[in-house]
């Protein structure tokens, strides 16, 4: 059981300090392997984070619980990815917000 709870806590950690190092040492306009790597560790501890923070609170992650996590964290990366490229106009937000509003809705609303 102490592994079970010590797993989401060291994804969370190393994905941060991954996160850390990524932004302290590399520019991304150099190399955009770096970009890559840079949301995809995004990523990994936005659902890290989810699931650490969702145990807590209901001691455990049900299926539409993981879809609604997975679902927030991919429309997240998403949202920054077009925000830093400047490509984001409040017409795109608002299509994108949409699109995980009925995506959510559907997991919601799923047997």
């Amino acid at each position: 059981m102490r592994h079970r709870a010590l797993l989401p806590a060291t994804f969370i950690a190393g994905s941060f300090l991954c996160l850390l190092m990524l932004a302290l040492l590399t520019s991304p306009l150099n190399n955009i392997a770096v970009a890559v790597f840079f949301f995809v560790a995004l990523l990994v501890f936005l659902v890290s984070l989810g699931y650490g923070l969702a145990r807590l609170q209901n001691g455990q992650v049900g299926p539409k619980g993981r879809e609604r996590i997975v679902g927030v964290s991919i429309f997240l990366v998403v949202l920054l990815m077009f925000r830093s490229v400047g490509s984001l106009s409040w017409v795109g937000g608002l299509i994108l917000l949409l699109i995980i509003s009925g995506w959510l809705f559907y997991v919601s609303h799923r047997t």
